[in-house]
């Protein structure tokens, strides 16, 4: 795979999810837009999200409605660019794809599901996609999305931040303070249901740096509720957690455990294929065997918080295991992508 390709590209960057969201689909939308951007390309995003018109230097259409294939196909290549990025394609994107089809512009489709429509070169953003959509009939490459170190990293670790979380309404004496980063869905979710275990527990306090229907239920367990955070302030406050804690069984929150990590955080998540490329079991966390009981993470999540030498030795490889994988790592591993989509030059004389 080529290495890179010299400044001053013109890329369409197609997102259903951009800024100001602040999804995971989104968030890497974003980043990919920043670090293009600063190696000194040209970015035109098209994306489904309200809001500005541009993102630092880059100009952005946002689309009210999913506009035709036609509509979106003039309008890319009005902007004659040299490669158009999709990322994690939903309306927008598949439509995107579809538009750009014996078009010559060349494509690079991250994360499609197995139903949208195929055009260029397709990335995977772990192996256990990249399997998924083989066993489709998709080949695609894996490139993994980096975590901004200098934002999340243990220096802003907050001892009294942590010591309020680890004393609050808690008679019997500080616990350990188990966090989780994210949208909460609906009380009945099997999500919120171990995190409610865990919120239960006598030896832990969870703190939820995030909201959605779950969090009456989380706090009527015993959960604190920060809310949505972002930036300096989930920075902050995964430092200042003991145990960052990942309730699902799939990846969606991989983006969000690669923070923590980066925070000297060790991890207790599921031991899917997706987890397992970024937790491994004593060396920065716990992967806990998905065909055990309901409340198999809880109990892991206890037992790391009841032995503070295991769980300080795990801290303290938990930050180098992500951090020589920054986002400018992984978009200069995304130019080579582009380069090997882009047609090659045709000889002169030929």
């Amino acid at each position: 795979m080529t290495t890179s390709l010299a400044p001053g590209l013109r890329i369409v960057l197609v997102a259903d999810a951009f800024a100001p969201d602040t999804d995971p689909a989104a968030e890497t939308a974003r980043e990919v837009c920043d670090a293009l951007l600063a190696a000194g390309h040209r970015v035109l995003v098209l994306t489904a999200t309200p809001g500005s018109g541009s993102y630092r230097a880059a100009t952005v259409v946002r689309a009210r409605k999913v506009p035709s294939a036609t509509a979106v196909r003039a309008r890319v290549l009005a902007y004659s660019p040299d490669v158009v990025q999709v990322v994690r394609p939903r309306a927008l994107g598949a439509t995107a794809i579809r538009a750009l089809e014996d078009t010559g512009v060349p494509v690079v489709a991250l994360d499609p599901g197995p139903l949208h429509p195929r055009a260029g070169t397709t990335l995977s953003t772990s192996a256990a996609s990249a399997r998924l959509l083989a066993m489709v009939g998709v080949e695609s490459r894996v490139w993994r999305p980096g975590v901004r170190v200098d934002e999340y990293h243990p220096g802003l670790r907050s001892a009294e931040l942590h010591d309020a979380w680890a004393r609050a309404s808690s008679p019997e004496g500080p616990r350990t303070v188990v966090g989780y980063a994210g949208p909460v869905g609906a009380a009945t979710t099997k999500a919120v249901r171990r995190l409610a275990r865990i919120a239960a527990h006598e030896a832990l306090r969870l703190v939820v740096l995030g909201r959605g229907p779950g969090t009456a239920v989380l706090k009527q367990a015993g959960a604190r509720i920060v809310g949505d955070c972002g930036g300096l302030e989930l920075g902050r406050g995964l430092a200042s957690l003991d145990v960052f804690v990942q309730p699902r069984k799939h990846e969606s929150g991989l983006a969000v455990v690669r923070k923590a990590l980066a925070s000297g955080i060790p991890v207790v998540a599921f031991e899917t294929a997706a987890n397992a490329e970024v937790v491994a079991t004593g060396r920065n966390g716990v992967l806990v065997p998905t065909g055990q009981g309901r409340a198999a993470l809880a109990e892991a999540v206890a037992s790391l918080a009841a032995d503070p030498v295991r769980r300080a030795a795990l801290a303290g490889r938990a930050r180098e295991s992500v951090a020589g994988r920054t986002w400018t790592d992984a978009v200069a591993e995304l130019l080579g992508h582009y380069a090997d989509a882009a047609p090659a030059p045709t000889p002169v004389g030929a």
